[in-house]
């Protein structure tokens, strides 16, 4: 096994202030309120064609009024960025991929993206572990 390959078997684990200053911290708040403000348009420059993939999966299932009206409960629910990010726990980085843990509006639950390593950098992915 070369140094790369066991490079790309081995995780990265980000708790704290380094999960909260990560590339993928900075890329999940911008595709967050991309989406939230502006739609799944808007939020696509933050995500990997697999990523841009399921979210018309998911509006073909909700519909654009349930789409809507996650939007208007984010919304409704979301704190300032220097707070959101602080909700940021960790990030898992293993080669290409991540996944990043955040605590959600509802108490208890675990908000979790994942990302993909593109020639543009990071982007939201859909996510897998």
């Amino acid at each position: 096994m070369t140094g790369a390959s066991r490079a790309q078997g081995t995780a990265q684990v980000l708790t704290g202030g380094a999960a909260q200053k990560s590339p993928q911290a900075d890329v999940f708040l911008l595709y967050e309120n991309a989406l939230i403000d502006g739609g799944l348009d808007a939020a696509a420059k933050h995500a990997a064609p697999s990523k841009v993939n399921e979210n018309q999966e998911m509006l073909k299932a909700f519909g654009a009024d349930g789409f809507k009206q996650m939007q208007a409960a984010k919304k409704a629910a979301r704190p300032p960025d220097a707070e959101r990010r602080k909700q940021i726990r960790k990030v898992e980085v293993k080669g290409h991929y991540a996944y990043l843990e955040a605590e959600s509006e509802r108490k208890g639950v675990l908000d979790v993206a994942g990302f993909e390593k593109t020639a543009d950098g990071w982007k939201v992915a859909p996510v897998r572990r």
